[in-house]
């Protein structure tokens, strides 16, 4: 009888009804666990909003809130912020795709914003690529060390981009201080010896000893493949304009949202309130240096360089 009826002590030591057990429970639980995970992320989210605007001086609070503005300026301020983001995750994904790995748009869009989002928090501005490089590589299973690459390559060309921007923009002023003429020089000769680089690729880039790389114990196949990836403009001249093209794109439409914002915020005093150009003299260096690993989103050091070069604004002839 026994053993033709199995006790409830038996089916309690039955491996399958355990685990048949533990998954029951684990789907009871998981509604609980979703709601549990989407008030965290508002928590985050709220977090952040409070710590940014902490940080915002109490006399600039107030001088903002009370003075007068032209709201259309903002939004479009707004709108070109967007569309530089698009732009930009929209170039990554380009990128992506050129590596074998599929990715759609908006997983692109999705990840991309997520990554802004960690900027704000992480040291400089570069923690919001390594945590895209992080969950994309999660999803791309055999593909994860392109993936990783993809989003450095595309933070290289994006820095090469904004490189020649502020070198072009700055060779169009005048007056310029022997602080921003080294600026200027040095802009220069990184923007030229990037393009070089990176064209030297799509010609010769079959040609680089790459498999030098595999020689190294343990991790040599993994930075051949890291390497590899690093050569995907290689004969792909068309590729290789249009990185470079939409990275132009996005840093004019980052520079002109500030010039918009400027302008709508201090509708007052427009006629004294920096030109286009020279928030394009300005931005460009102060994006750089933000992307120092330093400081939460690059602030501190970003807000020391739009200080002084705003001093140097407020000394230029109106000529200028």
């Amino acid at each position: 009888m026994g053993s033709e009826h199995p006790s409830v002590l038996d089916s309690q030591d039955d491996p399958v009804l355990e685990q048949d057990n533990a998954l029951s429970q684990a789907r009871a639980s998981s509604p609980w666990m979703k709601r549990g995970l989407e008030l965290l992320k508002w928590f985050i989210f709220i977090a952040i909003v409070v710590w940014i605007v902490s940080r915002f001086p109490k006399k600039d609070w107030e001088l903002l809130v009370h003075q007068p503005k032209n709201w259309w300026l903002i939004l479009f301020a707004l709108a070109a912020v967007l569309l530089a983001n698009v732009i930009s995750f929209w170039r990554w994904q380009r990128l992506v795709s050129a590596l074998g790995v599929s990715m759609s748009v908006f997983e692109a869009v999705r990840l991309g914003f997520l990554g802004v989002a960690m900027n704000l928090v992480s040291a400089g501005s570069v923690g919001g690529d390594v945590f895209k490089a992080i969950v994309a590589a999660k999803k791309a299973k055999d593909r994860k060390t392109e993936v990783v690459a993809s989003v450095f390559v595309d933070r290289a060309i994006g820095l090469l981009g904004l490189v020649l921007v502020a070198a072009a923009s700055m060779s169009m002023a005048e007056n310029l201080t022997p602080e921003f003429l080294g600026i200027r020089t040095i802009a220069w000769g990184i923007g030229i010896a990037g393009l070089l680089g990176l064209f030297g690729i799509v010609l010769y880039g079959d040609k680089l000893p790459l498999h030098w790389f595999q020689k190294i114990p343990t991790i040599g196949k993994t930075l051949a493949r890291l390497a590899q990836a690093c050569v995907v403009f290689h004969n792909r001249s068309g590729l290789a304009t249009l990185m470079l093209l939409s990275s132009f794109c996005i840093h004019a439409l980052i520079v002109s949202s500030g010039w918009l914002i400027s302008r709508g915020l201090y509708a007052h005093t427009t006629s004294d309130a920096p030109s286009l150009l020279e928030h394009f003299i300005v931005l460009p260096p102060a994006f750089l240096v933000a992307t120092l690993p330093l400081t939460p989103g690059g602030l501190d050091r970003k807000s020391t360089r739009l200080n002084s070069s705003h001093e140097w604004i407020s000394r230029m002839p109106s000529s200028a």
